[in-house]
């Protein structure tokens, strides 16, 4: 019986060679190589981007509430 065991199997209590199913790439190395700061700059973006359209919502808000209060009477 020989010593050395591949990568990715292992012997079992018989002594038998089985495959190590547990063995799974990880999934972060297929992603592209982002460096934190610019992850930090993608979110940022995003973050900004939902308190603009935000504010965007209430000025409109406010502009179409001051329209109907001039036009009522």
């Amino acid at each position: 019986m020989s010593d050395v065991i591949p990568e990715g199997y292992y012997r079992d209590h018989q002594g038998d060679l089985q495959r190590d199913r547990r063995i799974k790439t990880d999934r972060r190395e297929n992603r592209p190589n982002n460096s934190d700061g610019d992850r930090r700059n993608m979110f940022r973006r995003h973050s900004d981007e939902a308190i603009t359209n935000r504010e965007h919502h209430q000025m409109i808000e406010e502009a179409l509430e001051d329209f109907a209060a001039e036009h009522q009477g």
